[in-house]
């Protein structure tokens, strides 16, 4: 029987259950200085007419009070049921658009590496900033690479 991962390489970090959102939302932040690198698992439902804007927030506190936006890397998947991803987009600090006719039903993946945040910064979090009166159906789930492998997970939300 082959080695099982079970959290020992990746640790899974639920950040926002799936819900309806209809104002700006922060997730909780993720201690980078205990990972490698955080990728942001986006799950987008019906966005119906709603445009939200995604930024990545980085502080040297848990609590990310200053809310300095990073420029951060993505890839959109296709509709659901379909196993092709989009090529890695670059998307500066000012964040990524996540417009209906384009984001509707599919899965944006962010990537954060713990060497991109700015000296002194080890927090990271995702945050949907509300355009107009737009509600979206979402869900956020961290996979985060712990800088050494251990049978129990370094907690990510500290």
């Amino acid at each position: 029987m082959g080695k099982r991962n079970l959290g020992e390489r990746l640790h899974v970090v639920p950040l926002l259950a799936p819900a309806q959102i209809s104002a700006t939302t922060t997730m909780d932040a993720v201690n980078m200085g205990l990972f490698n690198q955080v990728d942001f698992i986006i799950a987008l439902g019906d966005l119906a007419t709603a445009d939200f804007t995604l930024t990545i927030a980085e502080d040297t506190a848990v609590t990310i009070t200053s809310a300095d936006a990073i420029a951060f890397e993505y890839r959109l998947s296709a509709a659901a049921g379909t196993d092709t991803m989009g090529a890695v987009t670059a998307i500066a600090s000012t964040g990524l658009a996540l417009a209906n006719a384009s984001y509707d039903n599919m899965t944006v993946v962010v990537s954060v590496d713990s060497d991109a945040l700015t000296d002194g910064h080890k927090y990271c979090r995702p945050v949907l900033t509300r355009g107009g009166s737009a509600t979206a159906y979402v869900s956020v789930t961290a996979l985060c690479y712990p800088r050494y492998q251990q049978a129990t997970p370094s907690l990510a939300l500290t």
